[in-house]
């Protein structure tokens, strides 16, 4: 059997309308040029806004539960269905992140983060919880990265730069009569 469609390739206004019907549904739900797959992960650790490796809060049975939404597979970094002809080539169905809160192991290295010149972290204000282990390690909430969506991102042609004749400098008339 054959994929109901190849991204690689363009689609024809009827191969288009046939994908419409199959992922609409007969209630004719609307369709993404780029979709997604919803996930619901326990990940061990993430990444912060700072892009630091944390460690989440897990205990035991106990795990933090996120959901993700990824590119689907057949469509990642393809470029974006129902688009153009004009516009396919410069398409593509990107993965966007965006960040949510989480316990995260307090390292507790600085006692809060350093100031920088051009801005102070937030972290400060962000509260720590006591932890139930063995040495009473620290808890704290902090955001870390995670899958939000695809998106379909077009990029612009980049502009051709336009080949002039050389000519001669055009000349004025006017110095021409007087010598």
């Amino acid at each position: 059997t054959q994929a109901l469609e190849d991204t690689t390739k363009r689609m024809t206004y009827r191969e288009m309308n046939m994908i419409l019907r199959h992922e609409g549904g007969e209630d004719g739900l609307p369709v993404d040029c780029c979709p997604t797959v919803e996930e619901m992960v326990e990940p061990v650790g993430g990444r912060n806004r700072e892009n630091m490796y944390v460690q989440l809060y897990r205990d035991g049975q106990n795990a933090q539960r996120f959901f993700e939404y990824s590119c689907r597979p057949d469509v990642l970094d393809k470029p974006c269905r129902f688009i153009d002809r004009k516009f396919t080539n410069q398409s593509r169905c990107v993965q966007k992140f965006s960040y949510t809160y989480a316990i995260i192991e307090n390292s507790g290295s600085t006692g809060g983060k350093e100031e920088h010149g051009r801005h102070r972290h937030r972290e400060r204000m962000i509260p720590t919880f006591a932890g139930n282990t063995v040495g009473g390690s620290m808890w704290t909430l902090d955001y870390i990265k995670v899958r939000s969506g695809c998106s379909c991102e077009v990029m612009p042609k980049p502009k051709k730069k336009k080949k002039y004749k050389k000519s001669k400098p055009a000349r004025d008339h006017d110095l021409d009569s007087e010598t």
